[in-house]
């Protein structure tokens, strides 16, 4: 149901000190065949507050349903329940996912 690199908007209240809230598009991060079991996803949140894309910000422009440009903050990396989820924006591309799984290795030391 939920695929690797889809993109989805996901209402990450209550936020708790540093985390993101709100509601917000984040990626799948987490194996789809593995979310086609598991009632939980791992994602990472995006942002709008671009600050420039890099090992731990990976830039996104608008596409399918995202409707503005936004960073994935891969610092943010988190499992959550499939029923926070709203509903899908669209999928990064490739290149998006390769520097996406490059933050995480470099993040998670992998």
């Amino acid at each position: 149901m939920y695929k690797n690199g889809e993109i989805i908007l996901v209402n990450l209240n209550p936020q708790k000190n540093d985390e993101a809230g709100k509601i917000r598009p984040c990626v799948i991060v987490s194996d789809s065949e593995i979310n086609d079991i598991l009632d939980l996803v791992t994602i990472i949140p995006c942002t709008t507050n671009i600050l420039g894309s890099g090992l731990f910000r990976i830039g996104l422009k608008p596409r399918d349903n995202l409707e503005k440009e936004c960073e994935v903050m891969i610092e943010q990396i988190r499992g959550i329940s499939k029923k926070r989820i709203l509903n899908s924006l669209g999928f990064v591309n490739n290149e998006e996912l390769l520097k996406i799984q490059t933050g995480l290795k470099a993040l998670l030391s992998l």
